[in-house]
């Protein structure tokens, strides 16, 4: 079983289950399903049900009806099309099981069981439409598998109770809001990033002409922060192309030190390292073949986060390692994540700063890191040690 970490276990039991499902603890919704025959029977149940299946099917979005034990016992055409699934292969799953979600194989009884499913918002809708009895509407982020890898997922679920005699159900409706969300993301982290950098060009070429024309550090500031400006348009356009598919590497040797020392001057004088420090660690000396400017673009991320949440006064160390997959890059700072943000860190649109549009770094050291350098991007944040976020890749790109 997953490690207990923060969050707490759950012995609630449902009705019609054996009693070995009653008494399994999971980390968040209940346990306990449904037999095959009593699945079998609740389904008839919602067929016999005047004009349901063609209102079901006449419905453009993703329909599901699930018993107590939030399992499908009757699905719309819509969702059986997009999933190209039959009502036989999702019947008896959970919501997570038959969309793929990653997470639902992690807790103790499938989907809604594993410390990941705290935060998902399809789960808590459910579960909050059962204790209220009311239509309960949540946003919901999941991981779902994908030929092409692991995808992320932006989802609006609505749960609406019925009751037929003394069997009690869940209305599920889910829209797929991802494509939304995207461009909601992109366009305003662009604008955002793009006008603060416009702003300070604007400031230092304004005062070179005009109060001081001979000054080299302003001079030297201003040529970085236009190649800031022209490195942001051209992140957010590889981040376009990277969701689409169609970003093409460029691999190329590197030398380890060099990147890394590059990296700590480029941000030695950025705004979040006021009153910060960063400090070289253990770095392997060696060459690798990859992307230079998604590995910068990568590791920029990873130290921009780790300066923003390190107190000021406080350190944060970059290194490199060499291990049996190839290389592994570090970003350290003393801080601890909340248990609740390190189940979301990695997911597109989440950002522990509450501002819209925010939260597309993380997800984009995941997007290139994995599916592009073909390496691995994970972090550790516990007391006392801190925070530290790795990205593993070959030495030489496959």
């Amino acid at each position: 079983m997953t490690e207990k970490a923060d969050t707490h276990l759950h012995s609630e039991g449902a009705r019609s289950t054996p009693s070995s499902w009653k008494e399994m603890e999971t980390y968040f919704a209940p346990a306990g399903r449904d037999s095959s025959s009593e699945i079998c029977r609740k389904a008839a149940v919602v067929q016999e049900i005047p004009l349901l299946r063609q209102s079901l099917d006449a419905m453009p979005t993703m329909v599901m009806i699930l018993n107590s034990n939030r399992q499908i016992v009757a699905a719309n055409e819509t969702l059986l099309n997009i999933l190209n699934r039959t009502i036989a292969q999702v019947i008896e799953k959970r919501p997570g099981e038959a969309v793929g979600c990653i997470r639902s194989k992690g807790g103790p009884d499938g989907c809604g069981t594993s410390q990941h499913c705290v935060t998902c918002g399809a789960v808590n809708a459910i579960l909050e439409s059962q204790r209220s009895e009311q239509k309960v509407v949540r946003e919901c982020r999941i991981l779902v598998d994908h030929p092409s890898g692991v995808a992320s997922m932006d989802l609006n679920v609505t749960a609406t109770p019925f009751q037929v005699e003394h069997d009690r159900f869940i209305v599920i409706a889910v829209e797929d809001i991802s494509q939304t969300k995207r461009l909601a993301v992109l366009q305003r982290t662009f604008f955002h990033d793009v006008l603060n950098t416009a702003g300070c060009l604007k400031g230092y070429a304004q005062y070179l002409c005009e109060e001081n024309p001979e000054d080299q550090e302003v001079r030297e500031r201003l040529a970085e922060l236009a190649g800031d400006h022209v490195e942001l348009i051209q992140t957010q356009r590889s981040l376009l192309q990277a969701e689409a598919g169609d970003l093409e590497i460029e691999p190329v040797e590197l030398h380890v030190g060099a990147v890394l020392d590059e990296l700590r001057l480029q941000y030695r004088k950025h705004d979040v390292a006021v009153n910060r420090t960063i400090n070289m660690g253990e770095v392997w000396e060696g060459i690798v073949v990859t992307d230079r400017q998604l590995l910068r673009r990568i590791l920029g991320n990873m130290l921009k986060n780790a300066l923003e949440a390190t107190a000021p006064g406080g350190v944060v160390t970059i290194g490199c390692d060499e291990v049996s997959e190839g290389i592994v890059f570090s970003v350290h700072n003393t801080e601890v994540m909340p248990s609740e943000v390190q189940l979301q860190v990695f997911q597109r649109s989440f950002s522990t700063k509450g501002e819209s549009g925010r939260g597309i770094g993380t997800y984009s050291m995941k997007l290139f890191g994995e599916r592009y350098l073909r390496g691995k991007v994970d972090f550790v944040s516990q007391e006392p040690n801190g925070t530290t976020f790795k990205l593993t890749i070959p030495k030489r790109i496959p």
